[in-house]
């Protein structure tokens, strides 16, 4: 049987497209579209979020990058949504939000730099909503460079899940002794952007668990309701099946 060779993950993003193609609009169950006002004067942002009264977990979901068709309604934050519908009870809160000059969100896309500020000032929309809520971060792609760097800046954060972090292609930060809060990396070992041994190195750095998905790319296309499932544990562990 022919084995087709794996080529090397890439160095460096192709020119992003000047009409990004965007996932069309989806809603979740419970959810409620809102507006959250941006740090400092910042751009305010669209979101869709579920704040069941005294939930006891909050979940931020940080979507791939806005030059390249990510939006909150990507795939994969839009699969780890529903399932925190699905399994939540009523226990979970969550977010999802467009960052700076995505869909209805203010501003302009700000190489990730005011897409942190983004991240942040979701986080304490949901923090005022669910004050006695433990917290999770998790990105994909892009938006795991953004939860990576506001994990290692909030130290109120618990439980941080990077879903193929591209290593080579954004700026990571590399905290010398690991970073304060659980960290998860998935990778699927088809990744054509992250290589997974770049992923594990990665994962040495920050003292973070490392979970290799045999036979899935870099959007998770075999299985999105797989990459949701094997998460719930990580980001939401109170709902979690035993």
């Amino acid at each position: 049987m022919l084995r087709t060779r794996r080529m090397p993950p890439v160095d460096r993003l192709p020119l992003p497209p000047a009409e990004p193609v965007r996932s069309p609009a989806a809603g979740g169950k419970g959810e409620e579209a809102t507006r959250v006002e941006g740090l400092r004067g910042g751009p305010a942002l669209e979101a869709r979020v579920h704040l069941p009264a005294g939930a006891n977990r909050a979940v931020v979901l940080c979507h791939p990058h806005p030059l390249y068709g990510g939006s909150m309604h990507s795939p994969v934050p839009l699969a780890i949504a529903k399932y925190l519908s699905e399994m939540g009870g009523g226990k979970i809160a969550w977010a999802r939000f467009n960052f700076r000059g995505v869909g209805a969100s203010e501003g302009v896309y700000d190489n990730g730099r005011g897409e942190i500020d983004d991240a942040c000032a979701v986080l304490e929309y949901v923090r005022h909503a669910e004050p006695g809520a433990a917290v999770s971060i998790c990105g994909h792609s892009f938006g795991s460079a953004v939860a990576l760097s506001v994990a290692a800046r909030d130290s109120r954060i618990d439980r941080a899940l990077l879903i193929a972090p591209s290593a080579r292609l954004f700026d990571l930060p590399r905290p010398g002794n690991g970073l304060p809060v659980r960290t998860t990396i998935f990778i699927g070992d088809r990744d054509e952007l992250c290589d997974v041994g770049d992923a594990r190195n990665l994962a040495n750095e920050l003292g973070a668990e490392l979970r290799v998905f045999e036979g899935f790319d870099h959007h998770f296309l075999k299985s999105r309701r797989a990459l949701a499932e094997a998460a719930l544990p990580v980001i939401a562990p109170e709902v979690a099946p035993q």
